[in-house]
């Protein structure tokens, strides 16, 4: 498995209202990254976000002003990463403007 890690800012945003959006997007951004079945873990104390599947292992913590992904891309995956990488930076433009 390839690593991957970023540190996303997004400038102005709270913690919490990160985590909210994240935590009530991931689904549907997932699905549209044709990712196959996944499993998403929510974690209110830590505004953590963990997504395990066959394709990847990642974990989103949501900080003051900014994102932090990190994880791992499963071999079929890796070729994918600038796509996963523009798909990100197109929800985070749509979302917080940034």
């Amino acid at each position: 498995m390839a690593n991957f890690s970023r540190k996303v800012p997004v400038p102005g945003k709270s913690s919490q209202e990160l985590f909210d959006k994240i935590s009530e997007d991931i689904e549907k951004f997932l699905a549209k990254a044709s990712m196959g079945k996944f499993d998403v873990q929510r974690d209110v104390a830590t505004k953590s976000v963990n997504v395990k599947s066959s394709m990847l292992n990642a974990s989103l913590v949501c900080v003051e002003g900014a994102i932090n992904i990190e994880g791992k891309l499963g071999l079929l995956a890796t070729p994918f990463k600038s796509k996963i990488d523009e798909g990100i930076n197109y929800w985070l433009k749509k979302t917080f403007q940034v």
